[in-house]
């Protein structure tokens, strides 16, 4: 007969390795701007510059955070450049308000360069890059083709933006092809 008062415990699932290097913080960074641009709520049409400004920003920013913490590549510097001017473009076209009415809302945080270290994984983080840098030229260009923004809008977007995500693509690719240069 079986004893009532022995429970038997349920095999617990092992826990998860705790990540050190800040790779998962990263991911969670990107993956939430890049649902922020796909998923974007219906707004007026600077809604959409404002987000891929936001976009660009964070692009930047972790492009810089890699150069700095994880490998100082030359793709990587040419992205961060291309990203960042882009982002200035917007900047100066939008303006400040619109910027941070219309920004990305998500619960994960900006990374820093405290939270990452040189033990990060860099290919995940670039393939997740990438993904956001497609979602950028997608959002680019419906911002191209929109008549309810103005030229000046629609000509940054075109000139500025769709380059910049162009080499973040391309960048990320590349250093997912080769990953020892």
């Amino acid at each position: 007969m079986r004893n009532p008062w022995r429970r038997r415990r349920r095999a617990e699932p092992p826990a998860r390795a705790v990540d050190h290097s800040g790779t998962d913080l990263v991911i969670r960074w990107i993956d939430a701007v890049t649902t922020g641009l796909a998923d974007a709520p219906p707004g007026p049409p600077e809604a959409a510059p404002a987000r891929v400004c936001d976009g660009m920003f964070t692009a930047a920013t972790i492009a810089a955070v890699l150069i700095e913490r994880v490998s100082d590549r030359t793709e990587y510097r040419v992205a961060n450049n291309r990203c960042l001017a882009a982002s200035v473009e917007f900047m100066k076209v939008l303006g400040e308000d619109t910027l941070r009415r219309y920004r990305i809302q998500s619960d994960a945080q900006p990374v820093g360069l405290d939270e990452v270290n040189a033990d990060a994984d860099e290919l995940a983080i670039a393939r997740h890059l990438a993904l956001l840098g497609e979602a950028l030229q997608i959002a680019l260009c419906k911002v191209t083709t929109d008549p309810a923004l103005s030229a000046e809008i629609r000509e940054t977007a075109n000139e500025s933006g769709l380059l910049a995500a162009d080499v973040l693509v391309e960048t990320c690719q590349t250093i997912q092809s080769d990953p020892t240069t």
